[in-house]
């Protein structure tokens, strides 16, 4: 299963414990993380532009998008969310964000999508 990951999913995962990775694969099959050129772009951005904790957390999500995840190139016309939003709909992949109006936006497109509660992997399928 292809897994697109928002900027916001990429520093969660570095800066907490995951749980349930195994259960949820198991649920949907494994994962393929897919990481937009433009959330790299968004994690130099925030790496150079943000306080000394943030910033480590940046680099370490950079660091881990380009050398563990593909990575894919993704216009950088508009908003990086109407970016995600629109190739999740053309590619019926799964979106891995933690950003609430960007997981209802999906929703409301079913489009599934994956998310943490409580350092654990949660999925939201679209609302019938």
């Amino acid at each position: 299963m292809y897994v697109l990951c928002d900027t916001s999913f990429l520093m969660a995962l570095v800066s907490t414990p995951v749980k349930r990775l195994e259960k949820v694969e198991a649920e949907v099959g494994g994962f393929v993380f897919l990481v937009p050129s433009i959330v790299v772009d968004e994690l130099e951005r925030l790496e150079k532009r943000t306080g000394p904790k943030r910033s480590h957390i940046a680099r370490m999500a950079r660091e881990i998008s380009t050398s563990k995840f593909r990575l894919i190139d993704l216009s950088k016309a508009g908003h990086v969310d109407e970016a995600i939003l629109e190739y999740a709909k053309v590619s019926k992949c799964v979106v891995a964000t933690l950003d609430k109006n960007l997981r209802d936006k999906l929703l409301d497109t079913n489009t599934p999508v994956i998310s943490l509660s409580n350092n654990r992997l949660i999925i939201a399928y679209p609302r019938k």
